[in-house]
């Protein structure tokens, strides 16, 4: 990392470098206006009336922020009304302590902006024009594209003219050549295809702040240009790696010092590797020199992930690994292609665009130029809790556990049901919204002249996330284990124990938490519950679609918020020996020391959990491993040999902490000793002494196991 590079990361992490928002008084006769014609000159006038700051150290430009004043950037929903008002009512307030309104991630199609520039989005609203000749409101939606497009060449011939001004001003040959150089690129990009690496990363840098989410997959729409650089000599590695390092300075940057978020690592995330549409290795040069430049820079943003697949070699994961042993920002997570993209396929998405999938906000997996359309936190222990309760009497005459778990289906199928329609319920409300600024870079809102929010994405994926998964299959394995095969206890006495939160049945909750076959042991037992588990909510979802009609899967992560915890506090006593309002479990592990036959048995049952499918949307699994694990070298051969068995054998995800139990328990009595220390969360990195404290007892939970 050079000079220039330092100085950006230190301005960076030291304060706000974006510059502030400067309110602009709209004409009110803009209300007669059509709704997206109304928006997009809004916007427009609004990206007119900010300045075009930089430094003297930039050599990329575009920065701006949206006030709210107008819908703008889908990511942070800034403008949209009703999905404020939405938020006030549903976030984080359990609706029949089964859902909870989230957050929605998506990608601006960066490669194709990069190749096709904004004169090709013209051309495609022209076409699509032909398609809705007597559609006034397509018709309408389709201009205020059009204007949009116009507003974003004006500001960045804005940013050229003020570049062209600095160069006059300068007295430096070299900065005076630079800024003229980057008047050149912003009279080029976005309005034009890159024909250069520099233009390149400048088209993506300006376009990020319409959705500043994920940038997909640099290394691969990247690459034609690094790669004709290299070849004709006017590109070199070492700027090829500060333009990046730039960007990423920039996408730190883009959530503010006064965030709550700001220590968080999952306001963007990308992915590198993968699969090319040959279905060949996609790791190149510019993959690992993306990473390298990453893990130059002393930030906490963007995170990445590795996408593995049966073509990955294994110095790449190692590689990988490496860098994630020694990155103290913890930005380094690790996705599988091939369980993912299979479920893909089976569903009906075709290869062409499966195989471009990437990773989003806390490891979530969109398409680029797509939405994540989930939004909808869950409590799948609620399915049990009814059978329990409501189904009382046909339980207790149940002779076996197929006939208790039949009747178990019946309310897990009725409790999808409902996710599945309060799902639809917040779309539908998220929909009242028009987003014109960042449709413009989705694809299918331009062929639809439809917004992104009211169905507009071709390329989105349904996703809701179970939290309590794990408690769930540990407590169906409870009841097979004590009830009906070694009949420790009679369902009625269960039930009772159940009732009185264990008071009084402190011996049978002792012997379940000492003699039960949990989940993560890969035993007959638990893993045939897990995956019975599993094929029962495929069944469910098999065939069945969402409200813009897209394919439905489920995941298992929280994100920023303690979901967890707060269906924890609303649900009794559960058969895994859980007492009543503690917090449930979420991702796909295992923790509090459940998982007896150590860390590969841990992985392989996580690995074979799922033989359908139905949870390639947002499943997380969470490992915690001994510090001498990462340390010593025989030791993290050894881990690297175990990741790419756990992968091959179908695990579709695994993010690492290897710090110290014990250390995290001192740090939490001591939070100013401990400051330092970043931990994986739910997909995102923070400082683990600024989490919560039910985030803080859920990482501590974790299984530590030597490998």
């Amino acid at each position: 990392m050079n000079n220039r590079i330092d100085r950006l990361v230190k301005a960076a992490c030291s304060g706000d470098i974006f510059p502030p928002c400067i309110n602009v008084e709209y004409d009110e006769y803009d209300l007669k206006l059509a709704e997206p014609l109304q928006i997009a000159k809004r916007l427009s006038e609004y990206m007119e009336s900010q300045p075009c700051l930089f430094t003297s150290d930039n050599e990329l430009v575009g920065m701006i922020r949206f006030d709210g004043s107008v819908p703008a950037a889908l990511f942070p929903r800034t403008g949209h009304k009703f999905f404020k008002d939405a938020c006030s009512k549903f976030y984080n307030k359990p609706q029949e302590n089964l859902c909870t309104f989230e957050w929605q991630h998506s990608n601006a199609d960066f490669g194709k902006i990069i190749t096709a520039g904004l004169e090709g989005l013209r051309r495609e609203i022209i076409e699509a024009r032909k398609n809705f000749a007597y559609d006034i409101e397509k018709l309408n939606f389709l201009a205020g594209l059009e204007a949009m497009i116009r507003g974003i060449i004006r500001r960045s011939r804005q940013f050229a003219a003020e570049c062209r001004k600095q160069a006059f001003e300068s007295r430096s040959p070299a900065r005076k050549n630079t800024l003229l150089r980057m008047a050149d690129n912003c009279m080029r990009v976005p309005e034009h295809p890159a024909r250069n690496f520099e233009e390149a990363v400048q088209c993506l840098y300006f376009c990020f702040m319409f959705q500043p989410d994920s940038i997909g997959r640099p290394d691969q729409y990247l690459y034609p240009l690094y790669r004709q650089g290299i070849a004709d000599g006017s590109l070199t590695d070492e700027h090829a790696r500060e333009l990046l390092q730039e960007l990423f300075v920039m996408i730190h940057a883009w959530t503010s010092h006064s965030s709550g978020n700001y220590d968080k690592g999952a306001e963007s995330h990308f992915v590198i590797g993968g699969y090319t549409v040959e279905k060949k290795c996609a790791w190149n040069e510019l993959s690992e020199l993306i990473l390298d430049a990453l893990m130059e820079l002393d930030l906490i943003r963007p995170q990445i992930s590795l996408r593995w697949n049966s073509a990955t070699p294994r110095a790449v994961l190692e590689k990988v690994l490496d860098c994630e042993r020694k990155d103290k920002n913890k930005r380094i997570a690790l996705v599988n292609d091939e369980p993912r993209i299979n479920a893909m396929l089976k569903n009906g998405v075709p290869w062409e665009t499966a195989f471009d999938y990437i990773m989003v906000g806390c490891n979530e997996p969109a398409f680029q130029g797509g939405i994540s359309l989930g939004g909808n936190t869950t409590n799948i222990v609620r399915s049990l809790v009814n059978t329990l309760n409501n189904r009382r009497q046909e339980i207790l005459n149940c002779r076996n556990f197929d006939s208790f778990y039949d009747i178990y289906e019946e309310e897990l199928h009725q409790d999808l049901e409902t996710i599945l329609a309060y799902s639809n319920r917040f779309n539908m409300l998220r929909s009242m919204d028009c987003n014109v600024l960042t449709s413009l870079f989705i694809t299918g809102c331009i062929e639809r002249a439809t917004s992104v929010t009211r169905g507009g994405a071709l390329r989105a994926r349904w996703c809701a996330n179970f939290m309590g998964s794990t408690n769930l299959i540990d407590s169906l394995c409870i009841i097979k284990q004590f009830v009906f095969e070694e009949k420790r206890c009679s369902m009625e006495t269960l039930l009772a124990a159940l009732d009185a939160d264990w008071q009084g049945f402190e011996s049978l909750r002792a012997s379940i938490l000492n003699k039960g076959k949990f989940f993560g042991n890969n035993d007959e037992l638990s893993n045939g519950v897990a995956q019975r588990f599993y094929t029962s909510v495929h069944t469910f979802a098999d065939g069945r679609t969402d409200y813009f009609g897209h394919f439905i899967c489920f995941g298992n992560l929280t994100g920023y918020n303690t979901h967890f915890a707060r269906y924890g506090a609303l649900t009794q006593a559960t058969p895994d020996g859980r007492v009543a309002g503690s917090a449930l479990l979420f991702g796909s592990g295992q923790a509090n020391g459940k998982d007896k036959a150590g860390i590969t048995s841990h992985l392989l049952s996580v690995a074979h959990m799922d033989p359908t499918g139905v949870m390639c949307g947002n499943s997380i699994m969470n490992l915690t491993i001994d510090e001498n694990t990462v340390h010593d070298e025989e030791s993290f051969r050894k881990l690297v040999m175990l990741v790419e068995t756990y992968f091959k054998e179908g695990g579709l995800h695994l993010q690492l902490n290897h710090v110290s139990a014990e250390e995290l328990i001192a740090a939490r009595k001591d939070p100013d000793k401990y400051k330092s220390i970043r931990v994986r969360v739910s997909g995102f990195s923070a400082i683990f002494v600024n989490l919560t404290e039910a985030i803080q007892e859920n990482v501590i939970a974790r299984t530590v196991n030597p490998v």
